[in-house]
């Protein structure tokens, strides 16, 4: 005895040890490191582009160009007013916060400083010869004696604006229409007064961007927004105006507010169950303490594990992670109502003895579900695998190093709670009747069931959207005429000068689409800089209009000498990408790959989609190469596709489960073990269809929780005696897990709510069919006869 209990206390404090460690590590993650290891990033949970990088530098660019973006506008019947507001709003933007916390906004635009307009208008004026609207090049080619014409009128019209310097730099005012064209593509937003400005229903509009000083998931700088908000309102308040927001940061904090509310409400919900129940069944300090104990120590060692090992943890994982409370507390029940059972006569080291080969087969049948994740890759659910696994396992470790020896002593005898209940219940799994015809039911339910599931596989739900911002986000798109685009065209040729020329040829075809509202509009780079043919082409347009037109129009004006044509100054790619009026357009060229020049053109809104589909699948995109990407689509296909690997993955590990139960308990008393968790699995899926809801990957995620956990139902059954203490055990943790995932059903989030639901209902199934695995041929009153008597 003296031996077992030195090699019990060494085995624990080898355990404390490393328990300790995994503390000092916490604490340096945390406490000790430049930024908290927590990612909010949504996208962070998804796989990378396999196929083709060209397609993954697409969808980054444009991905981190949008990211890093805040809108606001500002809104009244004044446009005076509005200016006013407009500047006291961009001067408090720009004040670095004194209070020491990080700056939001590493720059801010709400007036454009007379440099910024000078430098674009001397970049595009450089280059006037050569630069023709769509318009202006019919005009010229079928009709260029209206120009002349349109000059004269220009002229005696009082509120044209034409200047006689104006006139003797651009004599035919092509530039002057060149360049409010150029405006209008970018945005709906034209310049007054310096401000970018909009008017809309009888209400002045002012546009202000700012770019983020960090990335939008960055939890300091989120922690910067209700001061933003504050002085939005304090700004509404004392000028009468109305401020809009939209940007990719508003959102994040939304998903991150959401998280952190869930993870308190799920994890506080689970610990106050598992308290609440312990309490109620032991009666005791010691048990409590020894639950929270286990608990606390698989949290610790899960979070330490995986930031360890991921650099960050998502919160997504948190959310799910804060349900391992009810899943790890399960190996604590068993020990410790083995102990209530035995009373005077409890010996620890027996007692887990007795637990040992259940609890342990209990963690490798989980270990089996979880782990088949990691075949996924899909960092969310290999970060979720590893957690939770991470966390069962050291739960158990406590369990086994730490239990026998701080529960040595026996508890109070006292009968076990509602054991005349539990022994009803489990007489009535001797009767066959009983025996066959509950689980027939309940297959009978769920099968008929499943004709009403639907499959919904959308990205989106991984997100939830509040209505107010999807609000905001509408009305700035509107008035802007930019939107959020995540419809996208990738171009590809074989040089750059190629590939401008081949964005002409598609922007032609837009144009037209956009004219049978197939589309609303497009942003492509060929909008800002034309092909060098095209300006050459375009040159020599507007030379001949010099040749032939210029007599009339210097006899009207009565100009000794008609202005000279500009040189012919050719615009190159590498200098538009370098000045600033390439700014709006720069992230839609792409980093070359393979020696393959690419281009992204941004489609605003698919107002048509048949026609859109149609115009995709004409032989003209086809021929040009065009490919549709939209990231939300793309990840919803592959979570269609992992749907499927993931069912391979649960019935291989069904399987593998199966083969080590037949080896152990033979190929009957297998069945009957895995019978309740495969009907919990299928009643689990069709609860979806019953309630209305719809079915995705992570249901199927949902599936292997009710395989490990009722698993271990049915294997401490198969493999204990004592059927009233087993009961009472399969119990509370049924009602804790039960508790853990019946709050994440509450969740706003969709794909959370499905996985809540689905294992709420599976793990009640399987709770109410874990008898099937008691062996019928042991008499179950004079078994535990003792335990009623106590």
């Amino acid at each position: 005895m003296l031996k077992r209990n030195n090699s019990n206390s060494s085995l624990a404090l080898v355990w404390l040890v490393v328990v300790m460690l995994f503390s000092g590590l916490l604490v340096k993650q945390f406490a000790f490191s430049s930024s908290v290891p927590i990612e909010s990033n949504i996208m962070k949970l998804l796989p990378e582009n396999q196929q083709d990088p060209m397609v993954e530098q697409a969808f980054q660019q444009i991905s981190n160009s949008m990211s890093e973006q805040v809108v606001f506008v500002l809104s009244s019947s004044d446009i005076n007013n509005t200016i006013a507001a407009t500047k006291a709003f961009e001067n408090s933007l720009n004040q670095n916060p004194s209070s020491g916390k990080p700056t939001l906004f590493q720059h801010v635009q709400g007036k454009i400083n007379a440099s910024t307009q000078s430098q674009w208008s001397h970049f595009y004026f450089r280059h006037r010869a050569q630069l023709l609207t769509q318009s202006q090049q019919e005009t010229l080619t079928h009709s260029p004696e209206s120009r002349a014409q349109h000059v004269i009128q220009s002229l005696y019209n009082p509120f044209s604006g034409v200047t006689a310097a104006e006139l003797t730099h651009d004599p035919f005012l092509l530039f002057r229409d060149y360049i409010s064209a150029v405006g209008t593509r970018s945005s709906n937003f034209g310049i007054k007064d310096g401000y970018l400005t909009a008017q809309s229903k009888g209400q002045s509009h002012i546009l202000v961007t700012a770019t983020l000083a960090g990335s939008p998931y960055s939890l300091a700088l989120q922690e910067q927004l209700p001061a933003l908000d504050d002085l939005e309102r304090g700004i509404e308040k004392q000028f009468n105006v109305k401020i809009q927001h939209t940007g990719v940061v508003f959102y994040a904090n939304y998903g991150t507010q959401s998280a952190k509310s869930e993870i308190s409400t799920i994890g506080l919900g689970s610990l106050a169950g598992v308290i609440l129940l312990v309490w109620l069944t032991f009666r005791s300090a010691l048990p409590l303490t020894l639950s929270l104990l286990s608990i606390s120590t698989g949290l610790l060692v899960a979070l330490v594990s995986t930031v360890a090992i991921f650099g960050k943890i998502h919160l997504f994982s948190l959310v799910f992670g804060a349900s391992l409370i009810g899943v790890s507390i399960d190996y604590s029940f068993h020990f410790l109502t083995d102990r209530l059972a035995a009373g005077n006569q409890w010996q620890s080291d027996k007692g887990l003895k007795h637990i040992f080969v259940a609890i342990t087969l209990g963690l490798l049948t989980s270990l089996i579900g979880y782990l088949g994740l990691l075949v996924a890759p899909f960092p969310g659910l290999q970060q979720l695998a590893l957690f939770s696994s991470i966390g069962l396992i050291a739960a158990y470790a406590s369990v086994v190093c730490w239990y026998p020896i701080l529960a040595a002593k026996p508890s109070q005898d006292r009968p076990l709670p509602f054991a005349t209940l539990w022994l009803t219940w489990l007489n009535l799994w001797s009767q066959p009747k009983f025996r066959i015809g509950l689980p027939l039911v309940v297959t009978i339910l769920s099968v008929a069931s499943l004709s009403l599931v639907r499959y919904d596989d959308d990205i989106r739900q991984l997100q939830a959207m509040p209505e107010h911002l999807k609000q905001q986000e509408q009305a700035i798109a509107e008035l802007s005429g930019l939107g959020n685009a995540q419809n996208m065209l990738l171009i590809t040729a074989k040089n750059n000068q190629a590939l401008l020329e081949k964005l002409t040829l598609i922007s032609t075809e837009l144009d037209a689409l956009v004219d049978r509202q197939g589309i609303s509009g497009y942003r492509s780079i060929n909008q800002h800089l034309p092909s060098k043919q095209e300006q050459y082409n375009n040159y020599q347009l507007v030379k001949q209009l010099y040749a032939n037109q210029s007599t009339q129009l210097q006899t009207t004006l009565g100009w000794p000498s008609f202005p000279e044509l500009p040189k012919y100054q050719p615009i190159t790619l590498n200098e538009f990408l370098a000045s600033p009026v390439s700014e709006p357009v720069r992230p839609l060229w792409l980093t070359p790959i393979n020696g393959q020049a690419a281009s992204v053109i941004l489609i605003k809104d698919v107002t048509n989609s048949d026609q859109f589909s149609q115009w995709l699948n004409s032989s003209f995109a086809q021929q040009q190469g065009v490919r549709f990407l939209n990231k939300a689509d793309e990840i919803s296909s592959l979570f269609a596709e992992y749907r499927v690997k993931i069912t391979e993955l649960l019935l291989i590990a069904f399987a593998v489960i199966g083969m080590v139960l037949g080896w152990r308990y033979g190929v009957k008393q297998s069945l009957l073990m895995l019978l309740p968790s495969l009907i919990a699995g299928v009643a689990g899926l069709a609860v979806t269809g019953i309630l209305g809801s719809t079915l995705n990957l992570f249901n199927l995620l949902g599936l292997i929780l009710i395989l490990g956990i009722g698993i271990d139902y049915t294997l401490f059954f198969a493999e204990q005696k004592k059927s009233l203490s087993t009961l009472l055990a399969i119990t509370l943790s049924g009602l804790t897990t039960l508790l853990s995932f019946g709050l994440l059903s509450l969740s706003q989030t969709h794909a959370i709510h499905s996985f809540g639901i689905t294992v709420l209902t599976g793990i009640f199934v399987a709770w109410l069919l874990s008898p099937l695995a008691l062996n019928t041929n042991h008499a179950i009153e004079r078994q535990t006869s003792r335990e009623t008597s106590r």
